[in-house]
């Protein structure tokens, strides 16, 4: 049905003047209608699209009432067109018709005759109100179907991106020695899945947190290029096996901002692991760095696949896949550049993308404010010290309180592998007296136990030994909220799951020596 003519009345009565005065009423009343010799060419310009119906009744022969209800059933289920009947006509032939097909039909008003003006407006006032109530109904179920589609769509995609990294630690699971252990390709390939796992996981997060307004900027002011080499080095071992240069260009002095260092970290990796993955083996990535019109600048070129004319307006919107020449061997869930976007918007930034078309290689550009001058000082004081050597953390006292078999049972494996004692437990009851019994340095506390949960745990366990162990939450709940909660309940750290070895290990460098290390 045409929309362009949706809020006009159709009228038919053929007799005497009747329409086009009715007609000259409803304008003067600032109604759009139109007048038609009968019903049955009243059907035909039902396609041209309307708003209300309103006839005589001695229009409605048997024969055009039947016209009108066949042409009124073609409608889409969330139409139910308004149509007014003026009733007591001045026709004297016997009344064959009958209104009942038209009253199951739509919804039918039937005004007496003679009518008055304000009576006959005011009804074709209402019945247009009532048809634009059915055209907000129809958009708001348009949209919601776009909506499914859109869930369909990102369901269907999760599950691609899903499966890829899980399949490739399926295989490398299954490609033991003899003795039952993976040599180190495998075990780094696992690894490395693992990861782009959990960034994906994070990204879905981020974005959602974001979308809810929860992300909180944790702003302090950091020199630029020591932020975009972190990005970097975290994206050269896919360069690397993508056999892709990446080259990067800073300025001899630091470009100085006051921003969130972690979400910093994550627009250039982001927009530098979209450029590694558009582009093809022997292709080029180039970050530059720069200052201009006291803005930073960070711009990642690349020439890869490029970006289509007509895609470039929403490459930035969520679940945006790049469709081009190499299809979507390639394509990504479209989250991270609609995370990028919004995360830059939260630092007042902008970020555009630019392409010559397909083939042709991208650019895209991240401006953030420049720090104000007085803030420089500031940026070098508190440029952290630059890293010693890994070093190995002493032997420890451990307990690990987890329900989840595999994850004790592997990290109690490598604990003990760096030479720490380890003690465990399946549930919160027991977890409580293992850590009361054996004090250890530190215990790693899963919230979600059975018996009692974590947070019960840690009161409990201060309850009894104060201050005497760090307690540690891990967590599968890595919200704001969830950390605050863990905090209360006296827990000094929150780790959200997966649990990184290296990220305990670190933990374990700062613990201070509350007992003697093992022998």
């Amino acid at each position: 049905m045409s929309e362009h003519r949706s809020d006009r009345i159709l009228i038919a009565a053929p007799i005497g003047r009747d329409a086009e005065l009715m007609c000259a009423q409803l304008r003067a009343a600032g109604m759009a209608c139109d007048v038609s010799r009968d019903v049955h060419a009243l059907c035909e310009e039902l396609a041209n699209g309307f708003g209300a119906i309103l006839v005589t009744e001695e229009a409605l022969t048997r024969d055009a009432a039947g016209c009108l209800i066949a042409t009124l059933a073609k409608q889409p289920p969330w139409s139910e067109p308004p149509v007014i009947i003026l009733t007591g006509g001045p026709s004297i032939e016997p009344k064959l018709h009958t209104f009942e097909g038209l009253l199951h039909r739509t919804n039918v008003t039937l005004v007496d005759r003679p009518v008055r003006i304000k009576t006959l407006v005011s009804t074709a006032q209402s019945a247009l109100r009532a048809r634009q109530r059915q055209y907000d109904i129809r958009d708001l179920m348009t949209q919601l179907e776009e909506r499914v589609h859109e869930r369909d769509r990102f369901l269907a995609v999760l599950g691609h991106e899903l499966r890829n990294p899980l399949g490739a630690i399926l295989l490398a699971a299954q490609m033991t020695e003899p003795d039952g252990s993976l040599d180190a390709e495998k075990t780094q390939l696992v690894e490395r899945q693992a990861r782009h796992l959990t960034r994906l996981v994070n990204d879905l997060l981020d974005l959602s947190r974001v979308a809810a307004g929860k992300i909180v900027l944790k702003r302090q002011v950091l020199d630029l290029a020591e932020i975009a080499n972190q990005s970097v080095r975290t994206v050269t071992d896919a360069a690397r096996r993508q056999g892709i240069e990446l080259a990067v260009r800073t300025p001899a002095s630091p470009i100085v901002v006051e921003a969130d260092p972690v979400r910093v970290d994550q627009i250039v990796t982001n927009v530098l692991t979209n450029a590694i993955k558009y582009t093809p083996e022997g292709g080029h990535v180039v970050l530059d760095l720069l200052e201009q019109d006291g803005q930073a600048i960070i711009r990642v070129t690349d020439d890869g696949v490029g970006i289509a004319p007509e895609r470039i307006d929403t490459i930035f919107e969520l679940f945006a896949q790049a469709e081009n020449a190499i299809g979507r061997a390639q394509g990504g869930m479209g989250i991270g550049l609609a995370l990028v976007r919004n995360l830059v918007e939260l630092h007042e930034g902008t970020i555009s993308a630019t392409s010559e078309g397909i083939g042709k290689g991208s650019e895209f550009a991240v401006t953030l404010p420049l720090a104000a001058p007085e803030r420089h000082v500031e940026s070098q004081q508190s440029k952290p010290a630059a890293s010693s050597p890994a070093t190995t953390a002493p032997a420890r006292r451990i307990a690990i309180v987890e329900d989840n078999n595999d994850v004790r049972d592997l990290l109690r494996l490598k604990l003990r592998r760096l030479g720490h004692e380890v003690f465990e437990a399946s549930d919160g009851v027991s977890g409580v007296e293992i850590v009361v019994k054996n004090q250890p340095d530190l215990a790693l506390v899963d919230l979600g136990l059975p018996g009692i949960d974590g947070y019960q745990v840690a009161r409990e366990v201060r309850e009894k030994l104060g201050d005497e162990v760090v307690l540690v939450a891990i967590s599968g709940f890595g919200q704001p909220e969830d950390k605050r909660r863990a905090l209360e309940a006296g827990f000094n750290e929150h780790i959200t799951k997966p649990a990184d070895v290296n990220d305990i290990e670190n933990l374990l460098l700062r613990l201070p020596d509350r007992n003697s290390p093992l022998a």
